[in-house]
């Protein structure tokens, strides 16, 4: 960019230290309310009014999300930083500007100014010329020019100075919003893999989740289903409903045992987790089948195009509807491809017991089964 005086003369510095101090309260806000959240989920624990298994996920959980939010607090001071430290520098830089403008216009007759720092003596010249003796006019002439000449010289150094002060400032606060932003895209839930409420009649239901359906590319294998039970008409893989026996029941409390590729693909994610260490019980194949449903319905392919994740960037992606960054820290060894159904299915179950303690205690999972509308995990 390339500063005038009008644009520092637009300046307020002292916003920036009002809006750093703002940073500073909601660090310090921040801090104190996860730290009341986790203390006193904590003392649910120590008081008996919740444990087992809920008791310790729910412990786990504010552990992991205080993690996250010093992460935002520590970030939103390293903007505090940024907003104040270049403060009193921009100050003295508009200042300076200023007073080197007021000094040439004020004087008599005065200097004339242009908005780029030039000075020229043009009004003084023309004042001399009607005034002066003609034997030393030209004399006079000179040193106005020379005077001028000088005023630029200062005056155009001075912007100068300003805009490196400029620069250096938004380079800072440019480098903080950067690092706070992605503390904020780290905080995980709620806004991570959020969908809008799902109907739970028997009725076929849309899918919450626009989806990109493009055939598959070289980058995304072929993951075709061949009777998963969308009760589709169109004998498309990804009709994106579900239909007919998902509705709670006595006998079956979390929706129908899966079927075709979609059992398989289970079947196949849940013998791999027993084998990394997973206790079968909490690998519930129903309840992880009612979660692709609502995800995703069903199609590897899905890929969220509506809520934050996607405008940040980093999509809800596959069966479970996972991140990258979820994904990858989830993933199981050799299982890397967020596009392959039992790789995602790993990386979804995985992330749901770590935060939930069993895929049964899902919120969304939980709500169905209590006869309300399923909600994103």
């Amino acid at each position: 960019m390339t500063l005038n005086i009008p644009d520092v003369e637009n300046w307020k510095p002292e916003q920036l230290t009002t809006v750093g101090e703002q940073a500073g309260t909601i660090s310090q806000g921040l801090d104190t309310a996860v730290g009341k959240g986790s203390s006193q989920t904590k003392s649910l624990e120590d008081g008996k009014k919740w444990s087992g298994t809920a008791g310790a996920a729910a412990n786990a959980r504010m552990d992991t999300e205080k993690t996250r939010a010093s992460a935002v607090s520590a970030a939103l001071l390293e903007l505090k930083t940024a907003l104040t430290s270049q403060t009193q520098n921009l100050v003295e830089a508009k200042s300076k500007v200023l007073q080197l403008r007021d000094d040439a216009v004020n004087q008599s007759p005065p200097f004339d100014v242009e908005p780029n720092g030039t000075v020229n003596a043009t009004t003084r010249i023309a004042a001399l010329r009607e005034h002066a003796d003609k034997a030393n006019v030209e004399g006079l002439v000179f040193q106005e020019s020379l005077q001028a000449a000088s005023r630029t010289w200062e005056l155009t150094n001075a912007l100068k100075t300003a805009e490196t002060v400029a620069d250096q400032a938004k380079t800072q606060v440019d480098a903080a919003v950067a690092k706070l932003e992605q503390a904020f895209g780290g905080l995980g839930e709620p806004s991570a893999n959020v969908a809008p409420p799902a109907s739970t009649t028997a009725a076929s239901v849309a899918s919450p989740t626009p989806v990109s359906n493009n055939s598959p590319s070289s980058s995304k294998p072929n993951y075709a289903m061949g009777n998963h039970n969308s009760g589709s008409s169109s004998g498309s893989p990804y009709s994106g409903s579900y239909s007919g026996s998902g509705t709670p029941s006595s006998s079956a409390p979390t929706g129908p045992m899966p079927s075709g590729d979609m059992a398989k693909w289970i079947a196949e994610a849940k013998q791999k987790l027993i084998e990394m260490g997973y206790d079968p019980k909490d690998i519930d194949e129903r309840a992880i089948a009612m979660i692709i449903e609502h995800e995703s319905a069903g199609n590897p392919y899905a890929e969220n195009q509506w809520d934050s994740n996607w405008l940040a960037g980093h999509p809800s992606k596959g069966l479970m509807q996972t991140i990258d960054s979820t994904f990858n820290a989830y993933k199981a060894p050799g299982h890397d491809d967020i596009w392959n159904p039992v790789d995602n299915i790993i990386a979804g179950v995985r992330y749901s017991i770590d935060t939930y303690g069993s895929v049964k205690n899902v919120p969304g999972v939980v709500a169905v089964n209590s006869g309300g509308a399923y909600r994103g995990y």
